[in-house]
């Protein structure tokens, strides 16, 4: 079951989840396990790992054999998860934060010493 880091729609998945990274009995890592549900009479790509799973569906999808469904109760929290999110324009999906890096780089030590004065 191994993905990579980019979603069918061709968005690049995130390294963390939700809930961290998920290890698979088969030696795979989970941040996310997409699955397509139907909402406003389209097909949408959601997580199924989100925050309001116990942790007995976590590892229900943890050990999920390949090819078989998952659960109704798993699906329902997924979409009611998602179903705020877009509908306030945002993606389902966990967004990893962008560091934030300084506008000015700090200067080099040799810069941090004090100047000799020119008047004696």
């Amino acid at each position: 079951m191994k993905q990579g880091m980019t979603r069918p729609d061709g968005t690049k998945k995130s390294n963390r989840g939700y809930l961290g990274q998920v290890k698979r009995d088969d030696g795979g890592v989970m941040t996310e396990f997409s699955i397509g549900v139907e909402m406003g009479g389209q097909e949408v790509l959601i997580p199924s790992l989100v925050p309001t799973l116990s942790k007995e569906q976590i590892e229900t999808l943890r050990t999920l054999p390949e090819g078989q469904p998952i659960p109704r109760e798993i699906i329902v929290k997924a979409v009611d998860h998602a179903r705020p999110l877009l509908q306030q324009g945002k993606s389902p999906f966990y967004q990893d934060k962008k560091k934030n890096k300084p506008l000015i780089k700090a200067a080099p030590e040799s810069a941090k010493k004090k100047p000799k004065s020119l008047i004696q």
